[in-house]
């Protein structure tokens, strides 16, 4: 038969020739005979030869037969039982289909697949699992052991290279290690520069570090290194240490307590006198810096200052010119004489009071901390800038928290701070009609911390120079020097507290300044 053909036969009882067979024989003769698949109509012939067929199974007719039968033999009329017929379903040989080549993913959905053989993992899953897990767990730890032996390898070899490297850098850096030995209360050193910065390599008891050291670092040095052994906590401290010649030497210890039968402190000590040498310039520039801040600010203040110093000396002149012409009349009124002369007083303190604010802003020196009254402090800096607010057309608002807590600070920063953002505000202003011109100053407490806020409703700050205003060069004045806002920073920062700014919805900008307080409210 050509290819592509199938045979179908429900088999037979007798052939041609007269022979008797039953239809399963003959199905096995004709599919061992036939060259293409062979199929048939009924389940009794499915592993006799052929591939398979649309059957109804035997074994369901007779269930369906026998309940029936089981119906009629209890009584039930013939016309009460349904007919039934067996449903037909395809069904196959599993054998015949891998003979035929046959792909399995062709078969309809509700295919019966007969005489599949079980596959070798099907058999002996049991024993493939434990052989492969077996394996696995061998696999892994083989490559375990390779990967912790190149991980050894690697971390020598870092090891060498980080010894060498750290050798190289306690070279260049002039580092030394030492150990204290507390038992034996001595101090030795690996290399020439030690704890007291000596040359012996030998122990040296620790009275001896100790009194090498400078007389006011004696104790500090004496309590953090105790400390360090009983807490078991870090060691890091700085302190000086005099030289033969009368020098002094600063030096940096960093160590840790080490926990074994006899406790030990390990660390390092550095040699730092140059850093401190030169933090020490850098805060001396950073104080001539902003007392030239302080005198430039002032100078702008010039006008207004020569006002208010005016007001009072003309005063007082006028008082003393009508005091001088009572004294020439042939009765003088003492009552009169007297206020003349009170006034004279009174203007004369006003006169002194500001050229005392003024010195205390050009005088030169370190901060001096004291009680500072936030309120107070902004009213004498609105005194202060009265005339120059008025000389711009702007119009000053305060809104002071009452019984806000006293804090610690200098008073003559922090008011360099509230010149500096009130004078801003001011140039900030200076674009916009003079009769909307307000600069509002508020205090306010949050949790500890005293809040001011100085607000203005000028032009504001570009969205891009925000992260900018406190950067040192940085000025959005055509001839400022960029220094005052980061000069207000460092201020703020040595009170230990922040400075932020943040444009206003209306229009504007807000600077706020919170600084820790120490103290109680004040009255």
């Amino acid at each position: 038969m050509p290819q592509g053909t199938v045979v179908f036969t429900p088999g037979y009882f007798v052939d041609g020739a007269g022979q008797i067979s039953t239809p399963r024989q003959s199905v096995e003769r004709i599919a061992a005979a036939s060259a293409v698949p062979v199929y048939g109509a009924f389940d009794t012939a499915l592993g006799a030869g052929i591939v398979g067929g649309y059957m109804s199974p035997y074994e369901l007719q007779a269930k369906q037969a026998g309940v029936i039968a089981t119906r009629l033999l209890n009584g039930a009329a013939p016309s009460d039982v349904p007919s039934s017929s067996a449903t037909r379903v395809p069904m196959i040989d599993w054998r015949q289909m891998r003979r035929w080549r046959i792909d399995e993913r062709l078969l309809p959905a509700e295919s019966v697949v007969r005489f599949r053989e079980p596959t070798t993992w099907e058999n002996h899953w049991r024993e493939i699992s434990l052989a492969s897990a077996i394996l696995l767990f061998q696999a892994a730890l083989i490559g375990a052991l390779l990967l912790e032996r190149r991980s050894g390898r690697r971390t020598a070899a870092a090891l060498e290279e980080s010894e060498k490297q750290m050798k190289l850098a306690a070279s260049a850096a002039r580092l030394s290690t030492w150990i204290w030995d507390t038992t034996r209360n001595t101090v030795g050193a690996a290399r020439a520069r030690r704890l007291n910065a000596g040359v012996d390599d030998k122990p040296t008891a620790f009275a001896d570090v100790l009194g090498a050291a400078h007389p006011a670092d004696r104790e500090s040095l004496q309590r953090a290194v105790t400390k360090a052994v009983a807490m078991g906590e870090e060691l890091d401290v700085e302190y000086r240490v005099v030289g033969a010649d009368g020098g002094v030497q600063w030096v940096a210890a960093r160590g840790r307590a080490e926990r074994t039968d006899s406790p030990r402190l390990l660390g390092v000590a550095l040699d730092i006198t140059e850093r401190k040498t030169a933090e020490l310039r850098a805060a001396q520039d950073r104080t001539a810096l902003r007392h030239m801040t302080r005198v430039s600010m002032v100078g702008q203040l010039s006008a207004a200052i020569a006002h208010q110093l005016n007001q009072p000396l003309a005063a007082i002149l006028g008082n003393a010119e009508a005091a001088q012409k009572m004294l020439g009349r042939e009765q003088i009124d003492l009552v009169e004489l007297r206020e003349i002369c009170n006034d004279i007083v009174s203007d004369d303190h006003r006169a002194t009071e500001v050229i005392r604010r003024l010195s205390e802003l050009y005088r030169r020196g370190d901060m001096k901390i004291e009680p500072v009254d936030v309120n107070e402090l902004i009213r004498e800096t609105l005194d202060l800038l009265r005339t120059e607010l008025l000389l711009r057309h702007v119009i000053p608002v305060t809104n002071l928290s009452q019984g806000l807590p006293i804090i610690e600070g200098g008073r003559v920063q922090l008011q360099q701070v509230l010149l500096n953002l009130m004078l801003n505000a001011a140039d900030a202003m200076s674009a916009i009609k003079s009769e909307a011109r307000r600069l509002t100053i508020r205090t306010e407490l949050r949790d500890r911390d005293v809040r001011m806020c100085v607000v203005d409703n000028g032009s504001g700050i570009g969205v891009n120079d925000l992260a900018n205003v406190f950067d040192p060069f940085w000025s959005s004045k055509p001839a400022g020097m960029g220094m005052g806002l980061a000069i207000c920073r460092s201020i703020v920062a040595a009170h230990h507290g922040t400075i932020a700014a943040a444009n206003n919805p209306e229009g504007g900008a807000t600077f706020c300044v919170t600084l820790p307080a120490t103290g109680p409210a004040s009255a």
